[in-house]
């Protein structure tokens, strides 16, 4: 167990190596008491010196440099889609040392089997964080509903054997810009194998620099869009390979634009961020298809003639959601004394 000056500590060491003096400081703590709360993290290993810095032009000793110890907790960020898992390998000091992506058929009778093969596959790692589609209430650990897994109240407290989180898979891709902006919306959007069929748009909120979940879990929340186009079919695989296939039916495209660029002026609008970003499969639409869109939303944000709008456009697709999952967990971890304090028990500290 740590205490709150232990975590303090961490949190600190979180933003950058430093010294007990300069931690003393920032804390407003005197620097005997910030040496005797430095033992216990040495000793467990959860930081570590990473230096020594020269002693001063009076003399004295040389200062310690410390760091969080990457070692100390790897951690395995999860993303689950209906056809696709994606996971990452980071460390505690948020270093990413793997990626892979899968392609799977994902649903409520495999959903728990493949979550328990991808534990036993990375065995090294002492962390899970999960990301997935749906209403989550990442406090308790469910799946409240998931339409796209088809899953409705389930838990994954008694799966993982590990600490864990799970969260909606746009709050995880909005943890990634938590340094970029205090406010931001994450547009996670998902074409559907088949192209007639309506597209899906989530959104991850983060207000004052933490994510926003909502009152019910449902923040984001911005229901079914409209199709892409009504040709019968043309999958995603064939926008893959061509993105102008779109054009053959302008009529549903046109629809389409004025549909998504309102939802996402609407939620502009509501949440007022700094940055919003593009995400998920928005990388697969032409530029003049986004370009499009971004003026339309631009037409409807309320505060255009003063503001400028600030918007990014994600490329990086389930990478995004599998490490913001990790960077969920982490600022999490250094937030919340009770939670770092179960991941440390089960570190045997």
């Amino acid at each position: 167990m740590i205490n709150s000056i232990q975590h303090k500590i961490l949190k600190s060491l979180s933003m950058k190596p430093s010294t007990a003096q300069n931690i003393g400081t920032e804390l407003g703590v005197d620097e005997s008491t910030i040496s005797r709360n430095l033992r216990f993290l040495l000793n467990c290993g959860i930081i570590l010196v990473k230096d020594y810095l020269p002693a001063s032009s009076s003399g004295g000793r040389k200062s310690r440099l410390l760091s969080l110890n990457p070692e100390w907790l790897k951690i395995v960020g999860l993303s689950v889609e209906q056809g696709e898992i994606c996971t990452v390998q980071v460390d505690f000091v948020a270093n990413r040392y793997s990626t892979q992506k899968k392609t799977v058929n994902i649903n409520s009778d495999n959903f728990e089997k493949i979550l328990c093969e991808i534990i036993n596959t990375n065995k090294d790692s002492n962390a899970i964080s999960i990301a997935v589609p749906g209403i989550i209430n990442s406090s308790k650990g469910r799946i409240i509903f998931s339409q796209a897994l088809c899953l409705k109240d389930f838990s994954v407290n008694s799966i993982t054997g590990m600490p864990f989180m799970i969260l909606n898979d746009a709050n995880a891709a909005a943890a990634c810009y938590l340094n970029d902006a205090r406010n931001v919306v994450y547009f996670l959007f998902a074409i559907p194998y088949d192209l007639s069929k309506p597209v899906g748009l989530g959104a991850g909120i983060v207000i004052n620099g933490s994510l926003y979940e909502g009152s019910n879990s449902s923040a984001g929340e911005l229901g079914e869009g409209v199709p892409l186009t009504s040709l019968r079919g043309l999958t995603i695989e064939d926008l893959e390979k061509n993105r102008e296939v779109l054009l053959r039916d302008q009529r549903s495209l046109d629809e389409f634009k004025q549909h998504i660029s309102f939802k996402i002026a609407t939620a502009v609008n509501l949440v007022d961020p700094e940055l919003f970003i593009l995400g998920g499969d928005f990388y697969l639409l032409d530029d003049t298809i986004i370009r499009d869109i971004i003026n339309k939303v631009e037409e409807q944000v309320t505060l255009r003639k003063i503001k400028k709008i600030n918007w990014k456009l994600d490329t990086n697709g389930s990478k995004t959601v599998a490490f913001g999952s990790v960077i969920a967990f982490l600022k999490k971890f250094f937030d919340d004394l009770d939670f770092a304090n179960f991941v440390i028990q089960n570190r045997g500290c």
